[in-house]
């Protein structure tokens, strides 16, 4: 996989992703790429100024994803159910690292984390705990056995802003178009909305899931 940008190229490089190598547009200069020769050299990854490249490049094997393990290790975990759209999934994965949540993403389907999911996050997808399950109703079972209560977001649900969240939270994101896979649905403890007023009666996936994230993590 090849990642451009400085801002990405930083932030793997002071993840634990496996970078191969990295190469600058001869010429180019400035604080951040003095940080990324300096993250380089004591990672000793391969450094080069190139003047054919146009764009700052690093070549890396792939993403580290969690183990399941990790995931429930805290109390708040965001659960994305046919989330497919790999700019919302990066935009989503910014969020939840900012607000401290894991994220776990079903295999069949959310689409890989390639390049775009990596820009979209800007990086942060390096450093983020994402886990990838074979089957998220099956996921979302054994959190349940582990004290986790699953809240839904859904329009019919009750208000946002009066819900009172259990100790230990999993989020359900679901499809803008399809919302959220009936055995998935079955799982869920609470359905919770997000009130709006005007003509807008709906939140593109990403922004309604750092509203959900910042609501949360005011309350425990």
């Amino acid at each position: 996989m090849v990642i451009e940008g400085l801002n990405p190229i930083i932030e793997a490089l002071s993840s634990e992703a496996e970078v191969e190598k990295i190469i600058i547009p001869a010429g180019k200069r400035g604080p951040r790429i003095d940080k990324i020769k300096e993250l380089a050299k004591i990672g000793s990854v391969p450094f080069f100024f190139s003047p054919s490249e146009r764009n700052p490049k690093a070549y890396i094997s792939e993403v580290r994803t969690a183990g399941e393990g990790k995931v429930l290790n805290g109390n708040i975990v965001l659960c994305l159910d046919r989330i497919e759209d790999p700019m919302n999934l990066g935009a989503i994965i910014r969020s939840a690292h900012a607000f401290s949540s894991p994220v776990v993403i079903e295999k069949r389907h959310s689409p890989p984390l390639n390049e775009t999911v990596v820009k979209a996050s800007s990086g942060v997808i390096f450093s983020a705990i994402i886990h990838r399950t074979a089957n998220l109703p099956a996921f979302i079972l054994r959190a349940k056995s582990s004290e986790f209560w699953v809240v839904c977001a859904e329009k019919s649900g009750e208000s946002l802003p009066s819900f009172k969240f259990p100790p230990k939270s999993i989020i359900v994101m679901g499809s803008e178009g399809k919302g959220i896979r009936k055995p998935v649905e079955k799982l869920c403890d609470f359905r919770v909305s997000i009130p709006m007023s005007g003509d807008i009666d709906s939140l593109n996936v990403s922004v309604a899931a750092g509203i959900f994230l910042y609501t949360l993590r005011q309350r425990v």
